[in-house]
């Protein structure tokens, strides 16, 4: 087995990590308030954990779009898409189906190195 480069390992730390079952939705809260995001990544964050089952999945019926999301946490839609693509990139949040915000599906989830780690 070849030793892993630095690269392959930060690759693997930003997988997302989902199957947490019931402790997922606590244990994502946590890990999101935590976290050293930007505050307006950290409320795009916990307003779609509001939405979300406890084991991360957002129901259709639920799925805001960037219109709701926007009114939800009173930013411009512009600044909301750029919040949740960050939350993409770095393993919060994962689009199940959909290339357009408005129309996408998504479902929460957690980045391993946050997973891994100890939270209080």
């Amino acid at each position: 087995m070849p030793i892993p480069t630095p690269l392959d390992v930060v690759t693997r730390a930003l997988q997302p990590a989902t199957g947490l079952g019931p402790d997922f939705l606590a244990r994502y809260q946590q890990g999101v308030r935590c976290s050293q995001m930007i505050p307006q990544a950290r409320l795009v964050a916990l307003t779609l954990a509001s939405l979300a089952s406890d084991t991360g999945e957002i129901p259709d019926g639920a799925q805001p779009g960037m219109a709701g999301l926007a009114s939800a946490t009173g930013l411009p839609i512009g600044r909301v898409a750029v919040n949740v693509r960050t939350l993409e990139t770095r393993g919060w949040l994962t689009r199940l189906q959909g290339t357009r915000h408005e129309r996408a599906v998504f479902q929460l989830t957690l980045p391993l190195y946050v997973r891994s780690r100890q939270l209080n």
